[in-house]
């Protein structure tokens, strides 16, 4: 189940929704009349329903039946617009290395993993000084935003994981807690960065290092 954005938002796009998505399921383009949400994405969280100004969304069980239509208005455009879905060798590559640049100028020797949106390792790097354990740490962080489709910072109690790849989740692979998040572009998880080695709140810090710089790179 997922957020639907309906007939409503035809004309009112000014974006709000898009700031306080936490996952980034929300997307448009320039000649797009509406916002859409991404149904294999969207986790759910109501943060777009209580700032929109037009009340267009709706989960899909409460969405009017006169804007049924919305379901698949919202689904066929990311059929149409999704990206591929995978993560380039030269896009992880700058993730690990802005990280790890980040890590330098704060005192931090941080252990990261860059997977693919299959679950499989792209990219990983660890700093003199990081734990023996902390590569490991940081690849089940990573594994979990996939599962999860969410920063593991943010997983609620008693959701559950989707597939990965069409592959059901290894459980003993996942860690929750504070290091993880899901590496989004154009509106696909195209893969999900882990770390470890530093505080929670470093670590929260560093994945949205990594975000910005996929946005920095696919550009």
């Amino acid at each position: 189940m997922s957020h639907v954005i309906a007939e409503p938002c035809i004309g009112e796009k000014n974006g709000v929704c898009v700031d306080v998505c936490p996952v980034a399921c929300i997307h448009t383009t320039p000649e797009a009349p509406q916002y859409y949400i991404d149904p294999d994405v969207c986790i759910e969280c109501e943060q777009c329903v209580l700032v929109c100004p037009v009340q267009a969304i709706f989960l899909d069980s409460d969405l009017p039946a006169v804007w049924g239509q919305y379901r698949d208005v919202n689904s066929a455009f990311f059929r149409h617009n999704k990206a591929a879905g995978h993560i380039s060798d030269d896009q992880a590559n700058a993730i690990i290395e802005a990280l790890q640049a980040y890590a330098a100028g704060n005192g931090l020797s941080l252990a990261t993993v860059v997977l693919a949106s299959s679950g499989e390792l792209a990219k990983l790097a660890a700093m003199s000084g990081a734990a023996p354990d902390a590569l490991g740490e940081a690849d089940r962080k990573a594994y979990a935003a996939l599962a999860y489709r969410v920063a593991t910072n943010q997983i609620r109690p008693g959701a559950k994981p989707a597939d990965i790849g069409g592959a059901a989740v290894d459980e003993d692979r996942l860690l929750i807690g504070p290091g993880g998040a899901p590496l989004v572009q154009d509106g696909a998880i195209v893969g999900a960065v882990g770390v470890a080695g530093a505080n929670a709140e470093q670590q929260v810090l560093c994945c949205q290092v990594a975000a910005e710089t996929l946005r920095a790179a696919s550009h």
